[in-house]
């Protein structure tokens, strides 16, 4: 089941992202992912190369001056994208950035090349997984990063591995008398709903402005505090009280019981 979990975000994350993916020439765009003065991101630009992962790499060096060195293998949207020594990824020291684009911590740096290579070659290339490994195929593994990082399995978006997803997998489970998931919660993007919770399951019914919709989320019983329908990864976030719910675009939504967020 963790294993199966863990899949499912990857291909959420990251298949998700395919809807929009067209390898037309006149559609292709690098999609540069960060909030660092260029907007809120991912910015997307259009280019004229080669819809390969070599060519997107290629392109996205040419744009930000940073150096997305990287072979890959790999068909049928399975990936393996492997990041070479002299890459910026690696050292951070290679290439010299475009004016405006200058990262001032290693983090920043490499959660943004990570994540703009990622979406590009989601939006370009029928898409189903993707894994990163570094220096000729070992465990891409990123000592530098706060906290760091060994990436194993399909790759899931910085998000993913900040929010916590990635820590709570593969731990002790919680008891479910201990997660409370029934109730009201608000959110930005409406309400949800949670009823008939019975340990192995329970039906959620979102509603944005009567616009419903609804399902039966499994639960995972090697946490305790992660469920899961189609799209959507729901966890319980104990200390709060509150629900992250993970969509399709890769974003997540958190909710607040009612009662809370009133007061």
């Amino acid at each position: 089941m963790k294993k199966l979990l863990a899949i499912l975000i990857a291909l959420m994350l990251l298949a998700g992202l395919v809807a929009c993916g067209n390898t037309e020439k006149t559609a292709r765009q690098l999609y540069l992912v960060m909030d660092i003065g260029w907007g809120d991101g991912p910015e997307e630009y259009p280019f004229e190369g080669e819809a390969t992962v070599q060519g997107m790499a290629a392109a996205l060096s040419e744009k930000t001056g940073y150096v997305f060195g990287v072979t890959s293998e790999g068909e049928g949207g399975f990936l393996t994208v492997d990041w070479s020594a002299g890459s910026s990824l690696l050292d951070p020291d290679a290439g010299t950035p475009v004016e405006g684009l200058e990262f001032y911590d290693y983090d920043g740096l490499a959660w943004f090349m990570l994540d703009s290579l990622a979406l590009t070659i989601a939006k370009n290339i029928g898409l189903q997984e993707l894994t990163y490994t570094m220096d000729g195929g070992k465990t891409l593994a990123l000592e530098n990063l706060s906290p760091p990082v060994t990436f194993e399995g399909p790759y899931m978006l910085k998000d993913y591995y900040l929010d916590g997803l990635g820590d709570i997998i593969g731990e002790e489970p919680v008891d479910p008398a201990d997660v409370a998931w029934e109730g009201e919660y608000g959110g930005d993007v409406g309400i949800l709903n949670i009823t008939g919770y019975d340990n192995k399951s329970f039906k959620f019914a979102f509603d944005n402005d009567g616009v419903v919709f609804e399902g039966t989320a499994a639960l995972d019983p090697e946490t305790g505090i992660l469920a899961s329908y189609e799209q959507y990864v729901f966890r319980f976030n104990l200390e709060q009280g509150t629900i992250t719910v993970w969509v399709g675009d890769g974003n997540a939504v958190d909710y607040v019981r009612t009662e809370d967020a009133a007061g």
